[in-house]
């Protein structure tokens, strides 16, 4: 064993929060010794950025590990650009907290080390989720863990070694590896989902059932309520048997989430949360106080539900490295609970969801409300505008914002980030209708989606103008079609009976409709609806409603 080195400041983890936290002491403490750790290879790469260099977008590894001005972050630019001493091909096998020391073991020379520390930063990141049933060792069955996952599988697909693909798991990575293997290079892809549908963190059904059909167009062979039930290796391919039949592909990637690498903080009597993520305060301390945790590998705090979660997203990770490295040089930063943004791009679909779903919303013991939209990024008279389709949850007792998902093809991120900034200042709907949204043409409609999605919830709340959600059974209603005819030929509800009167005739024709039956209004969008059921409870009509976001978001069969 090497003999014994003092650090101020020792750093478990090289990646976004570790090496965050070390290059903000640094500023902060410029005669620190500080010494970063990781057992890889690799080091400071954007992990989010490997499906597109997958799939051919990015053009070699080495871009995801670049600086803005094409430098790559290896130690040695972290010694000279940042002051910190970095050690990589290195596990840190033990912590001894009463005697502020760690051990660790060379991977490459098997060497044994240890270092002491005043204070200590664990940002050991997280691993995928390996099944039980899943062969260890696998060449052709893998994860998407490391930049060597990465390369490897770049280089099989440039090999031509891969023709079909089994992919298990439909959330981000899942969804985005389908694009990977199937857009550029052509392979037939697999996708397998054991919930009954896909992203279900961030969608309800009836939202996900929309992007379902989207990715199903592009070739991909989708399969939700599909549990694994047996993977094998031969020297053909593999061999996947789910209760749905099974798959034989030349490659199987296993993305069903990941879990926190919590086992050394837990092997030296750190507190760990209920998935097994470090527990730390708003300071990013953990249960010792000279010890501090960030990244993937510690647990959060949903500020809507107050649940613990995990999130692993490089754009936490790294708040968390800064905050961290502040409160080391001496500061008072905070991270405070998050509100769950996230974001991915699944071929040509932008797919963005904030705050609590339906679902979670309801299991936190919220009463929730929920309007639908299809709205337009742009006005609709701009060339480039598309259908933004926006779901929005809000509490109908305060009509307190509690979250929104959305799919399109285009800007529905930029949706999603103005309403997370209204989630975090606990805001409610009268929030949405006095919002400043910069308007010109090409960037929005001069009236935003969220403030039309506000004023639907408040009409709601407020006036009685229902929605019912697009996924629901119609057949006991009458329909009461308020299209042109041309529309209704090109786009009909056959699962209700419908009579069409187009809305600019609504106000003289409803007489002839049935006012002891309820009525629902139907559009392509839900705007016409809208303006048809208030009109219609002016003419004494009293169970109408309208099909939430139209004809467009009503899922397809």
């Amino acid at each position: 064993m090497s003999e014994n080195q003092a650090y101020d400041i020792i750093v478990v983890g090289a990646s976004a929060a570790g090496l965050r936290a070390a290059a903000r002491a640094r500023r902060l403490l410029s005669n620190a010794k500080i010494l970063v750790i990781d057992e890889d290879t690799y080091i400071s790469y954007a992990a989010c950025g490997m499906p597109y260099y997958i799939s051919g977008d990015i053009e070699n590894a080495d871009k995801l590990r670049e600086t803005a001005y094409g430098i790559v972050r290896d130690p040695e630019y972290f010694r000279t650009a940042k002051g910190l001493e970095v050690i990589i091909d290195t596990r840190v096998e033990r912590i001894d907290r009463d005697a502020r020391k760690i051990y660790c073991h060379s991977i490459k020379t098997g060497e044994d080390s240890e270092y002491s520390y005043d204070k200590l930063v664990l940002a050991m990141g997280a691993s995928p989720v390996m099944l039980p049933m899943v062969p260890k060792d696998s060449k052709r069955i893998t994860t998407l863990k490391t930049l060597h996952d990465a390369i490897d599988l770049r280089k099989s697909l440039e090999r031509g070694e891969i023709k079909k693909v089994g992919i298990v798991g439909g959330g981000f990575i899942g969804c985005e590896l389908a694009e990977s293997f199937g857009a550029l290079w052509g392979v037939d892809v697999v996708l397998i989902e054991a919930a009954s549908h896909i992203l279900s963190n961030i969608l309800d059904t009836e939202m996900a059932s929309a992007v379902e059909e989207y990715i199903k167009s592009e070739g991909v062979k989708l399969y939700t309520d599909c549990p694994l039930q047996e993977i094998t290796e031969s020297e053909e391919g593999v061999t996947i048997k789910t209760s749905q039949g099974a798959f034989e592909v030349d490659r199987a990637v296993i993305a069903v989430g990941v879990r926190p690498n919590g086992k050394l903080a837990e092997e030296c009597g750190l507190k760990l949360g209920k998935w097994g993520g470090i527990v730390v305060d708003d300071k990013m301390a953990t249960s010792d106080p000279n010890i501090f945790a960030a990244g993937d590998c510690v647990e959060m705090k949903h500020m809507i539900s107050g649940k613990p979660l995990q999130l692993p997203l490089g754009s936490l990770a790294n708040r968390q490295g800064r905050v961290v490295g502040s409160n080391l040089g001496g500061g008072d930063e905070r991270f405070r609970p998050v509100v769950g943004s996230a974001a991915a791009k699944i071929f040509d679909m932008n797919v963005a969801s904030t705050g609590l779903t339906e679902v979670a919303a309801r299991n936190g013991g919220f009463d929730a409300g929920c309007v639908w939209g299809t709205l337009t990024d742009k006005p609709d008279y701009y060339p480039e505008s598309q259908n933004v389709f926006l779901k929005l949850v809000y509490d109908k007792g305060s009509g307190r914002l509690l979250g929104l998902q959305g799919y399109s093809k285009g800007e529905v991120v930029k949706r999603v980030d103005v309403f997370a900034a209204l989630l975090k200042h606990n805001g409610h709907l009268e929030d949405l209708l006095d919002m400043e949204f910069a308007y010109a043409p090409p960037y929005a409609p001069a009236v935003d989606p969220l403030f039309s999605l506000g004023a639907m919830a408040r009409n709601a709340m407020l006036e009685g103008i229902d929605q019912v959600r697009p996924d629901t059974p119609l057949g006991d209603s009458i329909g009461v079609d308020v299209r042109q005819p041309y529309e209704v030929e090109s786009n009909q509800l056959s699962e209700l009976d419908c009579q069409n009167i187009p809305l600019e005739e609504l106000r003289e024709k409803c007489e002839e409709l049935c006012k002891d039956r309820p009525l629902l209004a139907i559009c392509e969008k839900g705007v016409r609806s809208s303006e048809s059921v208030r009109i219609l409870k002016e003419k004494g009509f009293t169970d109408v409603k309208y099909l939430g976001g139209g004809m467009h978001m009503k899922p397809a069969g």
